[in-house]
């Protein structure tokens, strides 16, 4: 390493890590040496999970090889899991014997599931998560199965869990999927959470209470509010209600399906590490997203102790959403820069949580803004745009991966959902032919004509140009396997076509 280049290193390769590293590489323009450590080769979109529990994602249209992308940004990359944080002598240990040193520690490990906090759940056939890709797989494969023998579901939270939006997605999801199955009727669908009312997630902003009600009547989902889980042996679920009384009421619930989001700690590397946690092994951070006393060590995401924003019978976590890790993100990259020039640091402002959760083809927004209580802001509505919203922000957030700040590929994104709709069963007509190719609707050739006038150039060409390049980058989505078979039938049919317009030039030229 260069002397005069920083060392900053970044532990964990998702949603808060991966962007870090880009905007720290950017932002100090070639003085630092910037390191990701990460114990998954890939980057994996968590957001998308619920979908691929439900079979209507599958896991390698949001997963990405970290290494070619760092690459391009001249960012080294670590695969290895995290042993230990020594803040003495400013290193990792990694799996394997490895250390690294840093100048600067961002810790963006995310959390793990704390099964042991409820009796009976490790090892149950039953439970299923969404919390990691490999839980998500699973647990796409245990529905497919359990769909053919349809039974109860329970969808239920822990006390504290931060991630009560999802849990509502994927009810809605779970609804919407059963139905397009004709199996809803054999179906009762329940969700238990520690919420006082439907869409309080922490925030106890009613404004929403009644439509989301109302949804859930409408869609005949059951809920159990003011709940704490207290076991889960076989298909019996229990918990304590703890509303009317002090002690509560013991309840239960049958199940042949169940998808629960467990207590959440920190990463067992970052929980030893006990004077950066509280109880749970999170990261307790200040205004500036530092480490509690620690002027080099920051903290981005899911892995940062959060103070609960209101007081309920049963605890309910703060919201934990991509859109607010990404401000979390943008303040520990600008703080690290203020750090190296001896600047003073940004408190930031973390202004707004926000939520988009794919109901079915319906769908439900949520907006609020918990920093600031004389300017909440809190609605939920329903409609398909906001499915095609959750939709266009997973192409967003991915192309941000993939590509960097400010680019699109949308090409990248069309191919991703064209081929999550083929594995959908989407993608075709009613009479199983693709659909019009190379059709413009009215408003896309106005935007076409509109852009070729302003650059001055010829349309016919300018088309043909655009056309060569969206069908190069195309094909450069492809793996190298769908390329070769790609490739193998054009040259047939160039083949083909050569020949039979030899045929008719030999014809023409032997006419009288």
């Amino acid at each position: 390493m260069a002397a005069n280049l920083v060392r900053v290193v970044i532990a964990g390769g998702g949603i808060a890590g991966v962007p870090l590293a880009y905007a720290v590489k950017e932002k100090l323009h070639g003085r630092a040496e910037v390191t990701l450590v990460s114990d998954s080769p890939d980057f994996h979109f968590i957001p998308a999970n619920p979908w691929i529990a439900l079979g209507l994602r599958a896991e390698a249209d949001v997963t990405f090889a970290l290494e070619p992308l760092l690459a391009t940004r001249k960012i080294a990359l670590k695969v290895a899991a995290l042993e230990e944080i020594d803040l003495e002598g400013s290193q990792l240990k990694l799996a394997g014997g490895a250390s690294l040193a840093y100048d600067y520690l961002v810790v963006a490990t995310g959390i793990r599931p704390d099964w042991n906090a409820i009796p009976g759940m490790i090892g149950n056939p039953r439970v299923h998560s969404v919390i990691r890709p490999r839980e998500a797989v699973a647990a796409h494969a245990a529905y497919e199965t359990f769909v053919s023998r349809p039974g109860p579901v329970v969808i239920a939270a822990a006390p504290r869990v931060p991630t009560i939006g999802p849990m509502y997605e994927y009810a809605f999801l779970l609804d919407s999927d059963l139905r397009r199955r004709a199996s809803r009727q054999r179906v009762p669908i329940t969700l238990i959470t520690p919420e006082p009312y439907p869409g309080h997630v922490g925030l106890d902003k009613p404004v929403a209470r009644e439509e989301l009600r109302n949804a859930l009547k409408t869609q005949g989902i059951d809920w159990i509010g003011n709940a704490a889980l207290r076991s889960c042996e076989g298909g019996h679920i229990s918990f304590h209600v703890l509303e009317g009384s002090p002690q509560g009421t013991l309840r239960s619930a049958h199940f042949d399906y169940a998808m629960i989001w467990p207590p959440f700690r920190g990463v067992e590397a970052v929980e030893r590490c006990g004077a950066l946690c509280d109880a749970d092994g999170l990261i307790i951070v200040d205004e500036y997203q530092r480490a509690a006393g620690r002027a080099n060590v920051f903290a981005v995401g899911a892995c940062t102790a959060k103070e609960l924003l209101t007081h309920t019978a049963v605890p309910v976590g703060a919201p934990d959403a991509v859109y607010v890790i990404q401000q979390q993100v943008a303040i520990v990259a600008d703080n690290i820069t203020h750090s190296l020039r001896g600047e003073p640091l940004n408190r930031g402002s973390i202004e707004r949580e926000q939520w988009i959760a794919d109901m079915g083809k319906r769908g439900a927004a949520y907006l609020a803004s918990p920093q600031m209580p004389l300017r909440n802001i809190q609605w939920l509505h329903q409609g398909r745009w906001v499915y095609e919203a959750k939709r266009d922000f997973e192409d967003f957030f991915v192309n941000q991966i993939l590509f960097g700040a400010g680019q699109h590929g949308q090409v990248q994104a069309l191919i991703r959902r064209l081929r999550s709709q083929q594995r959908a069963g989407h993608g075709r007509n009613r009479n199983g032919k693709l659909g019009p190719q190379m059709a413009l609707g009215i408003d896309s050739r106005r935007r076409f004509e509109v852009l070729a006038r302003e650059l001055g150039v010829d349309p016919q060409p300018f088309a043909q140009q655009l056309l060569e390049r969206a069908l190069a980058e195309a094909l450069s989505c492809l793996d190298p396997q769908a390329r070769e078979h790609v490739n193998a039938e054009l040259h047939t049919r160039l083949v083909s076509e050569l020949e039979a317009e030899r045929e008719r030039v030999r014809f023409e030229g032997g006419a009288p």
